[in-house]
């Protein structure tokens, strides 16, 4: 899909469908280049003077030439008649940078950054940007030829969108987000459309959905070498002999690597992957060395009489939850999950919890993920995560780890997972000194 030149904005009708983060940024855009839209959302907010807006039930009856819809809102709401796009649509195809665009179902956003470092690292102006936080708009005006735009990209800006990149890394695919899409399938779809106009793809070799991520120019990252299964002109950077391997190139001892466990050793060998032919190796060893990871992701936050608490509130699927826990001693974790339900399958938690310490559930799926558990692990209820916190440092001696890693989105009881990892810390703040 080619988006049409910004100046035939300027005789459209446009509407802005949602008012989040990247459509407020999205309306700055518009209104310094001139044009007028109208937002609409489902509840009233505040807009600039000017612009009409409409609220209420019937937001999503737009008819307008142009719409602009939060990735939240799927795009077969509106009329076939009508142009829809995102503010990262809009702004990949609008922008002159070379771009660099990520997605998976985990390992997206530590991959994004870390492909970010190593470029700016080597001297290259690098904006980071799309859904790990920062809207891309905001960097179209200042991304020039020659500068890189790398793209976190989430299944609802790709649902309907190819974008045209030069580099795109597919990290790992498991089951997430089936309260929005249909099917897992229409999922693991959306994502695949991030191969559809890329020069370039980086495939995570070890996901069991890499046979859907197909392309003619591939590299392959996997934590075994797999080159004999590959084809000829393929490249992949792998481990070997506890090295970082770069198709017969040894790179670097993989214990210099700072960021512990195996998920983010793929995230940095996709990493490795996306910028080995952009980026000296000297820079790409330095990033390795220094570092430490995204906030919120196994984070040691606090100890507390030898008992250490991890903030991983952005782990909002199993298959997350499961990654993290694969960096910790199951039988010194009191683990605590719960949130919204995205409609995801529990399932594979049942074994793999076998040995955990405790299971403190919360939040709306706490009965789902009990009875999948079913048995496997000791569970149980708290009424909000103040409560979560007290039981599982209650039954934590010192030296174990109280985890909270939800499996879970944070929508029922949070604005997101930023918030719920602060009311996390808040309520490790409360605790008094010893134990009930």
């Amino acid at each position: 899909m080619q988006l049409f030149p910004i100046e035939s904005l300027f005789g459209s009708s446009i509407s802005l469908i949602g008012y989040g983060v990247s459509n407020k940024a999205l309306l700055r855009y518009l209104l310094k280049i001139g044009a007028c839209p109208v937002v609409r959302s489902p509840v009233p907010v505040d807009l600039p003077n000017g612009i009409e807006g409409v609220f209420g039930k019937d937001y999503l009856d737009a008819s307008e030439d142009v719409i602009f819809r939060s990735p939240s809102v799927r795009p077969d709401k509106f009329p076939a008649s009508s142009h829809v796009f995102t503010e990262a649509g809009f702004t990949l195809e609008s922008s002159c940078a070379h771009k660099i665009g990520i997605t998976g179902s985990d390992g997206k956003s530590t991959t994004s950054t870390l492909i970010h470092k190593m470029l700016s690292g080597a001297g290259l102006t690098s904006y980071l940007g799309g859904n790990i936080g920062t809207p891309l708009i905001d960097y179209l005006d200042v991304a020039g030829r020659g500068d890189y735009l790398v793209c976190e990209l989430s299944s609802f800006q790709l649902y309907d969108y190819e974008p045209p990149l030069d580099v795109c890394v597919i990290t790992s695919i498991s089951e997430n987000h089936l309260d929005w899409h249909t099917s897992l399938g229409e999922y693991v779809f959306s994502k695949r459309n991030i191969l559809k106009r890329a020069k370039r793809a980086v495939v995570n070799y070890d996901c069991e959905y890499r046979g859907f991520f197909t392309h003619s120019n591939t590299t392959y990252y996997s934590l075994s070498d797999c080159h004999d299964k590959l084809n000829a002109g393929e490249d992949y950077v792998y481990l070997r002999n506890g090295y970082v391997y770069y198709n017969e190139k040894r790179l670097f001892p993989k214990d210099i690597i700072k960021i512990k466990g195996k998920y983010n050793l793929l995230n940095m060998l996709g990493a490795i992957g996306a910028v080995y032919k952009l980026v000296p190796l000297e820079e790409i060893i330095e990033v390795a060395k220094s570092f430490s990871g995204l906030s919120h992701r196994a984070e040691g936050i606090y100890t507390l009489n030898g008992v250490k608490f991890i903030d991983s509130s952005a782990d909002s699927t199993p298959a997350r939850t499961l990654a993290t826990l694969s960096a910790f001693p199951k039988e010194r974790v009191a683990l605590i999950m719960g949130g919204y339900d995205k409609n995801l399958s529990y399932d594979i938690l049942r074994t793999e919890l076998s040995g955990v310490k405790c299971v403190i559930l919360y939040g709306a799926n706490k009965e789902k993920i009990k009875n999948s558990i079913n048995g496997a692990v000791k569970s149980i209820y708290a009424n909000d995560i103040s409560e979560a916190v007290r039981l599982a440092y209650n039954l934590a001696r010192e030296g174990d780890y109280v985890l909270l890693s939800p499996a879970s989105a944070s929508f029922d009881m949070f604005k997101d997972y930023r918030d719920r990892a602060e009311k996390y810390k808040d309520a490790i703040r409360g605790l008094e000194n010893g134990k009930d």
